[in-house]
């Protein structure tokens, strides 16, 4: 089963998808002592995808085994739940350890049960924080499709906001050491460090700066200031021995006086001394998105602060 295009079209912040964890597929378990569901949910979801990300099934029998499961991968998205097992409510059971033993507020907790009697929709939806409800005779394979699709939507978002929230910590973190360093080739040491920290990603970069003359700044005129990764050999040099197709970029960046993004390259423009024009060419590991690129320019705002008082 593949999804239509309805189904892919997701809000434009497309790229904020990405900050959910770096991972190659979606994981999805599956808690029922009733093989056939196993089955049967695995061959109806068997081609589906979300994001370009295909599903990872994993599989319990019992509640005892989901919670083994479930310890061992904190990264779960999606977690089909039957309420009878070992016990009457062993699945209801699961739900609460999830929420409060594991601490996972993240995944989302589909309860499935063939006997409804035994936990009535609305005490349980409110009670145990689960995400939705359903008999399993109303599960056909399109209705299983568009539960798939709204509960990784859920995730995903979920996920981006808490990748945005623990980037703004680090930024107070972060910032707070880089004012302690007095000294220009230590805080741009750190500088660059603490944004691959940040973005969790490994960084190749190359700070270039130089004084103002009469309003205005040729790339001629600039030095590396600071420089990591595959540029660190540079340190010290003109910025015309970047290559070419760097220089191009910096320089559209002085220009315009506006930082520019793309997949993997980030070139910023540090608003700070008017004397001075200072400019971040950097390279990743992986492609920033939307989220990356507010957290890259908040974080470089309050940075330039500190770069003030060391330049």
């Amino acid at each position: 089963m593949s999804q239509t295009q309805d189904d892919l079209a997701f809000i434009d912040e497309s790229d904020v998808a990405a900050s959910t964890p770096r991972v190659s597929a979606w994981k999805v378990l599956i808690v029922d002592d009733d093989e056939q569901i196993h089955a049967v949910t695995r061959m109806v979801l068997h081609d589906f995808t979300f994001r370009d990300l295909p599903l990872e099934f994993l599989s319990a029998h019992s509640a005892a085994e989901g919670a083994a499961l479930i310890a061992a991968n904190p990264d779960i998205a999606v977690c089909f739940l039957d309420v009878v097992m070992e016990t009457d409510h062993a699945g209801l059971d699961l739900a609460h350890d999830i929420r409060g033993k594991f601490k996972n507020p993240f995944m989302r907790i589909i309860l499935r049960t063939g006997q409804p009697g035994q936990a009535p929709e609305r005490r349980v939806i409110v009670e145990y924080d689960i995400n939705d409800y359903k008999e399993k005779s109303e599960l056909t394979a399109q209705k299983l499709f568009s539960t798939m699709v709204t509960a990784l939507r859920s995730y995903k978002d979920i996920m981006t906001i808490e990748a945005s929230r623990r980037g703004l910590e680090k930024i107070i973190t972060s910032c707070a050491e880089l004012f302690r360093i007095r000294a220009m080739e230590p805080f741009l040491s750190g500088l660059l460090l603490q944004l691959g920290s940040l973005l969790e990603v490994g960084v190749d970069a190359v700070m270039v700066s130089a004084r103002q003359s009469h309003g205005s700044t040729q790339l001629s005129q600039m030095s590396v200031v600071g420089a990591s990764g595959r540029f660190a050999a540079l340190g010290g040099q003109s910025a015309t021995e970047l290559a070419a197709d760097i220089q191009a970029q910096v320089a559209d960046v002085i220009n315009s006086r506006a930082s520019r993004f793309r997949d993997r390259q980030s070139v910023i423009y540090f608003h700070s001394n008017p004397d001075r024009v200072t400019v971040l060419y950097m390279e990743t590991d992986r492609r920033l998105v939307a989220v990356d690129h507010r957290l890259i320019e908040l974080f470089c705002s309050n940075a330039s602060i500190g770069l003030d008082l060391v330049q």
